[in-house]
């Protein structure tokens, strides 16, 4: 393996796994999407030499695939954690996941991967447009008009 490769891997492999297991709600999903952005990487042939266009380029194929992966996802719940919450806390998990899942199937990937960042993982919108190489401007943008959409969805598609 490429030293910096695997330097990339054993720096940044547990901080994307754990980002997403949060988008997820799914340890052994996030691990998959953790090693799909791993084997990207390899396959791309990229290396990470520029700390700060690897780092984007990880952060932002991870959640590219997870996107893609909460969009493929049915109406079913999510499969169990292992941990233990109490029955409203499941509850509102769930419904907090499922209309998740129903937003990502109606919004633009751009806009969404943009609100996670934001939401999510609590990037700044100068950091979110360092990943998504646009500017600061863009990113205020997405999450506007991302806002408006989902304002619209929820009356839309109800509670």
């Amino acid at each position: 393996m490429d030293t910096d490769l695997q330097r990339a891997y054993l720096r940044y492999f547990p901080l994307i796994r754990e980002k997403c297991r949060r988008m997820l709600g799914d340890s052994d999903e996030a691990e998959d999407v953790a090693q799909e952005t791993f084997i990207r990487m390899w396959r791309t042939g990229l290396r990470a030499k520029d700390a700060r266009h690897a780092t984007a380029w990880i952060y932002r194929t991870s959640t590219n695939l997870a996107v893609d992966r909460l969009r493929q996802r049915r109406s079913t719940p999510p499969r169990s954690s292992g941990e233990l919450m109490d029955e409203r806390s499941a509850e509102a998990t769930l419904r907090r996941r499922q209309e998740l899942e129903a937003y990502a199937r109606h919004l633009p990937a751009d806009a969404l991967e943009a609100a996670l960042m934001n939401r999510l993982d609590g990037l700044t919108q100068q950091e979110i447009a360092e990943v998504l190489q646009v500017s600061e401007r863009t990113v205020r943008r997405l999450l506007q008009r991302l806002d408006a959409q989902v304002e619209h969805l929820r009356r839309t598609l109800g509670p």
